[in-house]
């Protein structure tokens, strides 16, 4: 009994222990991360320059290379994101600079 309320108490310090490493991420770590999800998010086939579509590489066919057709949200390089989506994601996350 006493063993498993140290173990529910060990836990939660775990979890913080863990979580730890996420509140030193670099701006250049978060652009990283938003550029990979704003990628996984499209919907379509081409999303960027460097996109593959049936073994060959999208390059001006791209959604981002035609840029009537862009999506705002679509970041395909890290200097796309600008700094008020890295201040929303620390937000988000609770980080703290």
């Amino acid at each position: 009994m006493r063993r498993a309320a140290l173990v529910g108490l060990a836990l939660p310090w775990a979890a913080l222990a863990w979580a730890a490493p996420a509140a030193a991420q670099s701006d250049e770590e978060i652009r990283r991360l938003l550029v990979e999800d704003s990628i996984a998010r499209f919907s379509g086939y081409c999303p960027c320059p460097y996109s593959y579509d049936r073994g060959q590489q999208c390059a001006d066919k791209s959604a981002y290379s035609r840029r009537a057709t862009h999506p705002l949200d679509l970041y395909c390089y890290s200097h796309d994101v600008p700094r008020r989506e890295i201040e929303d994601y620390r937000r988000r996350m609770g980080i703290r600079r």
